[in-house]
């Protein structure tokens, strides 16, 4: 609906402009007009009244249309403007529409001058319209402009064939290239040979789906140093949907991918030197404590001989001491198994677990299911020990937690390398609760567990619900690692070999 209109009439007839008002009424526009003839009273009346419209005769006592034209004009009001005159020559309309006039009707046919007005009001809105669109998008452009010759991020728009169309700024510090002359050249010659299929990838999957996609590439700078992007490609597509060129927002990221790369390397550093610790560790206490007691027992074991026909009370002291000696000695050594396992280094995976499940029941009293199933014939270290570490901890969470009465620990050769399952009929947990209430994070034992298996490149999962038990499964990849390593098995061991620990 039209809303009430503010129409400035200049007139110096006033039957004229009455005639003017009654047109507009009978057509049913809403709107309140005031009239004048004086070009002072036309520029106090802009000023106060702001007019959504101006009606103007030609020709007035002090000055005519083409003088309130320039008025207009001079002073930057952009108001619609129609001439409203008696009989004039079309050479006078033209001049008048050449110097803004948005139409004009000649006082003998009024009737058209409501159409006229609807018309000029729906065209001025609309240049208004337009006016701003170019305004936000000029200030769009400009702003587009200063972030592209600002950002460190690589802009780049390209055609349907991967043609470069443009090049920010940054492309000079960040790849050594001046943007003018990548201008037409093949977007792809940037990105390494081997990464220029995911690159590929990144545009079709943009195109089929029209929606950003993002990819990791390298490319070579003007040095040949690689670099390391990440990118966003998009499609820009027309009103019809048809793909018009893509822009690509890349970002170096070469530092922070090295400084993800020094920080996967730490947990290794840091699991190298507890394991360095810890053969250190059982070697003095193998070494030097062990043959400490050792000594301490023959000296007590000659002692004992001396005291035989003397003393019975300190002949019976002395096998208590000899007793609690050896406890001694078997603690010693089981703390420097459990540092680190002779067998491992010496005879391989096999027997070490073999061993650990020995002392496992031996201590527990529960029997260990024991089975090896094709184990591969070489494995790195790194595997053996992070698998026995593994195993060891697996178990002692069993030991300590799980009141169970049996276990089975299966370790069998899979396509992708090596798999290990641990059960037990345990009392079990519920996965959601077996967290620190503290940390919120799971427990230590599992956290050590899963931690292992990421730096081997593996899998860790594990099943359990309160009554039911636990069910651990570890999944090591060999493929990738190569055929260096020891031997996982003892001497004389066949591919299948079935051990059952007893208590």
């Amino acid at each position: 609906m039209l809303k009430e209109l503010n129409i400035l009439i200049v007139e110096d007839v006033p039957r004229d402009a009455e005639a003017i008002e009654a047109e507009l009424r009978s057509e049913a526009i809403p709107f309140s007009a005031r009239r004048l003839e004086t070009k002072d009273a036309f520029l106090t009346e802009l000023k106060n009244l702001a007019p959504d419209l101006v009606l103007c005769d030609f020709t007035l006592p002090e000055f005519n249309a083409l003088e309130a034209l320039r008025l207009l004009r001079e002073n930057k009001y952009d108001i619609p403007f129609i001439l409203v005159t008696g009989s004039r020559s079309e050479e006078v309309a033209v001049e008048c529409i050449r110097e803004g006039a948005d139409d004009y009707v000649l006082k003998t046919s009024l009737k058209r001058l409501p159409s006229s007005i609807l018309n000029v009001l729906k065209k001025k809105a609309a240049e208004r319209e337009k006016a701003k669109a170019e305004v936000a998008l000029r200030r769009s452009e400009e702003q587009y402009r200063l972030i592209a010759e600002n950002t460190r991020d690589l802009i780049s728009l390209v055609d349907l064939h991967g043609r470069l169309i443009y090049a920010s700024p940054s492309f000079r510090t960040g790849l050594g290239y001046e943007p003018e002359e990548l201008v037409g050249s093949d977007f792809l010659s940037l990105v390494h040979p081997n990464d220029q299929e995911t690159f590929q990838n990144l545009w079709q999957q943009a195109l089929l789906t029209k929606e950003g996609r993002a990819a990791e590439f390298r490319a070579k700078n003007r040095n040949g140093e690689l670099r390391i992007f990440e990118s966003v490609g998009n499609r820009i597509f027309d009103e019809q949907g048809n793909a018009q060129r893509s822009v690509v927002v890349s970002r170096d990221i070469t530092e922070r991918k090295q400084a993800e790369e020094t920080l996967r390397g730490l947990p290794r550093l840091i699991l190298k030197a507890q394991e360095a610790e810890r053969r250190r560790v059982a070697r003095e206490l193998h070494d030097s404590v062990n043959q400490i007691l050792c000594a301490v027992k023959f000296r007590l074991h000659l002692t004992e001989e001396k005291l035989l026909a003397r003393d019975e009370t300190m002949r019976e002291e002395t096998q208590k001491t000899k007793f609690l000696l050896d406890k001694a000695m078997q603690e010693v050594r089981r703390i420097s198994r459990n540092l680190r396992p002779s067998e491992l280094d010496d005879l391989g995976l096999a027997p070490a677990i073999r061993s650990l499940c020995g002392e496992f029941t031996q201590r527990t009293g529960v029997a260990i299911d024991l089975s090896f199933f094709e184990l591969p014939k070489n494995v790195p270290a790194e595997i053996e020990l992070n698998l026995y570490r593994i195993i060891q901890e697996a178990l002692g969470n069993i030991e300590k937690h799980s009141q169970a009465t049996q276990v089975a620990l299966r370790l069998c050769r899979e396509d992708f390398g090596i798999k290990a399952t641990i059960r037990d009929n345990g009392r079990g947990f519920d996965p959601h609760l077996a967290r620190d209430k503290t940390t919120k994070t799971l427990g230590m034992g599992l956290v050590d567990m899963k931690e292992r298996v990421a730096l081997i490149g593996g899998a860790c999962t594990f099943k359990s619900a309160p009554g039911e038990g636990m069910e651990l499964v570890v999944q090591i990849p060999l493929s990738s690692r190569g055929k260096s390593g020891r031997k996982t098995g003892e001497k004389g061991q066949t591919e299948k070999d079935k051990v059952t620990s007893g208590g």
